[in-house]
């Protein structure tokens, strides 16, 4: 398939596993589908148990396997709650003690109300919904403001379509070129790629 250093080839990875394979070739978490690498839950993992957040905030539900993931981690950890957002899941979201679901935009302010109101505690935020530079960087404006200090904003998938200039790579590039409380860590050089490539911004 190529060298995995060179940029398409990571691309071309990414289609493989997510769109040639129909999702079979992606992993399943309790049995609910994850629509991400197996590199990625592992630095997941590792930043959950290392900085230890009492909640996650979640946009992008999708099948639900990372809100199980994130649940499960909660638990191990000593966290308290997830938060998974979505517009319109793929299914109906498996249920977990740790996990709340709403159903609506990851910018309404009302289900940010709903959120705040319970957080009593530290907080990450993982966002992978709608892709467009215009929503990811009203998404990290609105929960900037929510994650605590040094705990992770995650923006997923900042490593595709560079070129494009409506993806969340370039929502990145704006938020950090006005922010200084949140430094960019390239966490998946540990594993050389993941979906997360790009996006763990860890707040001072």
């Amino acid at each position: 398939m190529g060298d995995i250093r060179d940029l398409q080839t990571r691309i071309d990875y990414y289609k493989y596993i997510h769109t040639f394979g129909g999702g079979i070739r992606e992993p399943r978490w309790r049995g609910a589908r994850v629509v991400k690498f197996p590199q990625d839950l592992i630095l997941y993992s590792q930043v959950i148990f290392k900085r230890k957040p009492d909640y996650i905030i979640e946009t992008g539900t999708a099948y639900g396997g990372s809100a199980m993931f994130f649940g499960d981690m909660l638990m191990l950890s000593g966290g308290k709650k997830v938060f998974s957002i979505d517009i319109k899941p793929k299914v109906q979201p498996p249920a977990h003690p740790f996990v709340e679901y709403f159903l609506g935009s990851s910018t309404d302010p009302s289900i940010v109300d709903k959120i705040k109101q319970q957080i009593n505690g530290s907080v990450m935020a993982v966002l992978d919904s709608d892709h467009r530079s215009a929503h990811v960087l009203k998404e990290m404006e609105i929960y900037s403001e929510i994650v605590t200090s040094g705990q992770y904003m995650v923006v997923e998938d900042c490593y595709t379509r560079k070129d494009v200039p409506f993806y969340p790579y370039h929502a990145v590039k704006k938020f950090m070129e006005k922010r200084t409380d949140f430094k960019l860590y390239n966490l998946e050089k540990q594993f050389i790629f993941a979906v997360t490539m790009g996006g763990w911004l860890r707040k001072r």
